[in-house]
């Protein structure tokens, strides 16, 4: 039967490395035999919750179990963050359903989910390509084109945007900061793009000084959504493990994002 060390040796398999210091096995043990396993986005409440009530034994999350981020690993964490209560409560349903978790992040990064947020939105093979540093051209365009045409393409009704030279700029050289690559904490990704000259980035997730950096230099960012940017390859994981372990049934979580837009009667 299946083990979730095996399933770790497949991820470093696929990536030629050992999995990263923020990943690996953060709940449970690496030896424990798996039937049935479930992948998603973050290990909430609700999803840890639907892989014990679907009898699983294994939880594959992208992004960080804890708060603060990465607060498994970090050395500098508040005092008592282990009782915050969305913390416990995480703890107490991977106890109660009696459930290992193995964290993939930055590997899967490497495995399919840069790449398939790239193939979402259509954008061809990079031009340049330094790691995960990549330049995408398209066919030169008005950015409402742009933007109406990724809205379409994540099947979104709405999202954000800067237009620093309003939508009739013209745009060619896309840099993709996918994830949460958009947020201040991660401004390097975005001037590495614009070192490429890049004229417009298209990401995950980004914030109020994450989204002044570019557009004071008069570069827009079309936000789709940090979850969002990276659930295709999540899915995408889900057939991977399936077709290199047919005996494990593998159950994915769309981990939607927790906000909503209002709009004004």
């Amino acid at each position: 039967m299946t083990t979730v060390s095996n399933i770790a040796a497949y991820i470093e398999e696929l990536t030629g490395h050992p999995l990263n210091r923020d990943e690996g096995v953060q709940h449970g043990s690496s030896e424990r035999k798996v039937a049935r396993m479930l992948v998603t986005w973050m290990a909430t409440a609700p999803a840890i919750a639907q892989a014990g009530e679907s009898d699983c034994q294994l939880v594959l999350c992208h992004e960080s179990l804890y708060f603060p981020y990465d607060a498994y690993i970090r050395t500098d964490n508040p005092t008592g963050w282990e009782d915050w209560p969305t913390n416990r409560r995480r703890r107490e349903l991977l106890d109660k359903y009696n459930l290992t978790l193995l964290r993939a992040h930055g590997s899967l990064d490497e495995v399919c989910i840069f790449d398939d947020f790239a193939a979402l939105l259509n954008l061809g093979k990079p031009v340049e390509a330094e790691g995960f540093v990549k330049i995408y051209e398209i066919q030169p365009q008005l950015l409402e084109q742009l933007i109406a045409d990724t809205a379409a393409r994540m099947q979104l009704e709405t999202l954000r945007y800067t237009a620093p030279q309003g939508l009739r700029q013209v745009v060619q050289r896309v840099g993709l900061p996918w994830g949460g690559l958009g947020l201040f904490v991660n401004i390097s990704y975005q001037q590495q793009c614009i070192a490429r000259n890049c004229d417009v980035l298209i990401g995950g997730e980004s914030d109020s000084y994450g989204l002044h950096f570019a557009s004071e230099l008069g570069i827009p960012f079309i936000e789709t959504g940090h979850e969002l940017s990276e659930n295709p390859g999540l899915a995408h994981w889900v057939l991977m493990l399936e077709k290199r372990f047919p005996d494990l049934a593998v159950e994915y979580y769309d981990c939607r994002p927790a906000y909503t837009w209002w709009n004004k009667p």
